[in-house]
């Protein structure tokens, strides 16, 4: 058993993504095969497909966690106790609806009816509460399970929401693949579906991050907004005006959800502009792409006046045991300010965080030359600013002027803080 267990603990999140397309492929594969099509109240169903990121939810957590993983889960998927907001924000896509339904009639427009609110894709037309119920536990309760009570939760304790949104988008794109090719409304699309369908997962996913999370990790509240979005989008009630009106929503719902968590760390007297700007840089620098951004960091240092604790993007120039940054127009900044008033800060390195001892030199410091010409080598630009040849054979004597008119930052690094 420990044999069996070892790489579901080493690797759950990869197990979980193999197991859930193992799972329901093997179920949706073998229907596109056969020509089988998924319609709106027929009996061709993909229902037990769409179990399939329970089920591996739950493999995955008994065999990595355990009992006491799986109680956590059961008891994630039965949290009910939640402030009111959440369980109105999980009544949204229907809210939507029903708007757009009431605009419809008021300027003479079809209105879908009861009935095809009751036709909902791959179950017969049966008793309505009957529907609801199996949608809630199948379609609902099937994927976020899964893609919110497994898989976000575990790419939460290690990145930020954003990041984590995107990755479960793609998961959860792919998952999908066999179903255009079964199901009805995806096949008359055609190649459409692609871009729509992507979209629409991206700004799904960022929206039941952001209700997962503020909900407690409550998988009933995003089930509950999984199981509206259905009945808004899934049933031949959602055709047409509906269901483009309730995509559009979601998608500027997802929009507002981003700039939210990008200004988060951002004090509110900075400049909207300033603060996404910002805010989009840490969002990349701690995602996988900030591999890619070479010369970048996020430092962390408190407020002089507030001592809240605040995080600015800064390039800088690594050399061995420190860290040298430049401040270009820096009486535009005050991030260099709070750091020279409290210099015990922590910077992002190599995807680690380490603590450092910051000095800012201004003026006649004499090191300030020393790291200027470091950090001019690495950035020629600079030195041509500053009116310097930029590339390390400058004359010592313009260059202690350049430092004068210049701010720099040293951060000499420790270890990771709280060690």
């Amino acid at each position: 058993m420990e044999r069996l267990r070892a790489p579901f603990r080493r690797h759950p999140i990869a197990a979980y993504v193999v197991l859930v397309w193992a799972i329901s492929w093997g179920y949706w594969i073998p229907m596109a095969l056969r020509g089988e099509v998924v319609t709106p109240g027929g009996y061709i169903t993909h229902h037990p497909g769409l179990l399939g990121p329970l089920i591996a939810a739950f493999i995955v957590t008994v065999l990595a966690d355990g009992r006491v993983g799986s109680i956590d889960l059961l008891q994630r998927m039965l949290r009910w106790r939640v402030p009111l907001r959440w369980y109105l924000m999980a009544a949204m896509p229907f809210v939507m609806f029903l708007g757009t339904v009431a605009l419809l009639a008021v300027s003479g427009g079809d209105v879908p009816t009861f009935e095809e609110l009751g036709q909902f894709s791959g179950l017969p037309v049966m008793a309505f509460p009957l529907l609801v119920l199996l949608v809630l536990i199948f379609n609902a309760y099937g994927e976020e399970t899964g893609w919110r009570g497994f898989l976000t939760h575990r790419l939460l304790e290690r990145h930020g929401p954003l990041a984590t949104s995107l990755f479960v988008a793609a998961a959860w794109g792919t998952w999908h693949i066999p179903s255009f090719f079964i199901i009805e409304t995806y096949r008359q699309m055609g190649l459409a579906i692609i871009p729509m369908m992507g979209l629409g997962l991206v700004s799904g996913a960022i929206v039941l991050t952001w209700i997962y999370v503020g909900s407690g990790s409550s998988i009933l509240i995003v089930a509950l907004w999984h199981l509206t979005l259905n009945f808004s989008s899934a049933t031949t009630a959602g055709r047409g005006i509906p269901g483009a009106i309730v995509w559009t929503g979601i998608l500027i719902w997802s929009i507002l959800v981003v700039g939210g968590w990008l200004v988060a760390d951002e004090p509110t007297t900075r400049p909207l502009g300033s603060r996404l700007r910002d805010g989009t840089l840490l969002a990349v620098l701690r995602s996988p792409l900030g591999r890619l951004l070479h010369g970048m960091t996020v430092i962390e240092y408190r407020g002089r006046r507030t001592g809240r604790l605040l995080k600015t993007p800064v390039e800088c120039v690594h050399e061995g045991d420190h860290l040298v940054a430049y401040v270009a127009h820096p009486e535009q900044k005050q991030w260099w300010r709070n750091v020279q008033a409290n210099p015990e800060v922590t910077v992002e390195v190599d995807g680690r965080a380490l603590s450092g001892q910051a000095t800012v030199h201004v003026g006649d410091d004499p090191e300030a030359a020393d790291d200027l010409a470091a950090y001019v080598r690495s950035h020629p630009r600079v030195g041509r600013d500053l009116g310097l040849q930029g590339d390390g054979t400058i004359d010592p004597d313009e260059l202690r002027a350049a430092a004068r008119r210049a701010v720099s930052v040293r951060i000499e690094l420790g270890p990771a803080p709280g060690r």
